[in-house]
């Protein structure tokens, strides 16, 4: 997952080489160092590393019988702005063993997320605490590709239509999750019929015409995305160290706000409150861990 790291104005680093370079920087220069253990005894250790405002790069390693570090990669990281609420969150070990993802729902419209856990050293510290709860998950999205494009067209008849249908889903959300079989039949039905109508326009009009936004899970990696959504607000950053400019832009999708990450470089169009932003991104959760006393 090296390529997305030129989200965050890494672009030149593309060799092994470069990579190894960076990595003995932030090992012996970083802004913070975390240790902790898994529930198998073994050390873990994770060197973050700033380049900017909220946002920098992060190297994990693991030592060894000798004591000797292992490094197993280097991750872009930075900290998330809006937290999510979610119904519940399962937290899963990645067939590396070196790094894990978690899975969950959006509370009010139910899209399903799969995300790259990224406060690991968190969920290990509190993995054996019997009264440790989650508030909810904080999403950050790095994009190595992206384009600014014109939003929906809507008059103020159908915002409100929305808004309304929004309410609705969300109650038999509620209700479904309780178990109640009449919203679970709604629920799919609804589905059902909005599979239909989206078919019957995609034969005149553009997809990018009719959706608002998506998020799509593409490719092998359930954490790797195609994203439509709606810019809230944009601002341009800079890597202190490598002088690349960096866009951070609010994006609001399928009910979920968070900020996306992509170098200058790479995208198209100059982002704008009310426009939309469509790309492919990896995403990454930091989740609000809390622990109650008794």
């Amino acid at each position: 997952m090296i390529l997305y790291i030129k989200a965050l104005g890494f672009s030149e680093y593309d060799s092994k080489e470069k990579a190894e370079d960076l990595v003995t920087h932030i090992i012996e220069h970083p802004t913070d160092r975390y240790v902790t253990s898994d529930n198998e005894g073994k050390v873990k250790i994770e060197y973050y590393k700033s380049y900017g405002k909220d946002f920098g790069l992060v190297v994990r390693g693991q030592l060894d019988e000798k004591e000797e570090l292992l490094i197993h990669t280097v991750l872009p990281y930075a900290k998330g702005r809006y937290i999510m609420d979610t119904h519940e969150i399962d937290i899963v070990e990645n067939t590396d063993k070196h790094n894990f993802s978690g899975y969950c729902e959006e509370q009010k419209s139910g899209t399903p997320v799969s995300f790259f856990l990224q406060n690991l050293v968190d969920y290990h510290d509190i993995e054996l605490e019997e009264n440790a709860y989650i508030n909810g998950v904080k999403l950050t999205a790095f994009a190595v590709e992206g384009t600014i494009i014109l939003p929906v067209e809507k008059d103020e008849d159908e915002e409100n239509l929305e808004i309304a249908e929004q309410m609705i889903r969300e109650e038999l959300l509620n209700e479904a999750r309780d178990g109640n079989e009449d919203a679970i039949d709604a629920l799919e039905e609804e589905a059902l019929e909005a599979t239909k109508v989206l078919r019957d326009r995609l034969k005149q009009e553009d997809l990018l015409t009719i959706l608002d936004g998506f998020f799509i899970p593409v490719g092998d990696d359930a954490d790797i995305y195609s994203i439509l959504g709606t810019i809230k607000d944009a601002r341009k950053l800079i890597n202190r160290t490598t002088r690349e400019h960096i866009w951070r832009i609010k994006l609001l999708c399928m009910n979920m706000m968070y900020d996306v990450y992509i170098n200058e470089k790479d995208l198209v169009g100059k982002p704008t409150k009310g426009m939309r932003f469509k790309g492919t991104s990896w995403v990454h959760g930091i989740i609000d861990f809390e622990v109650i006393s008794e």
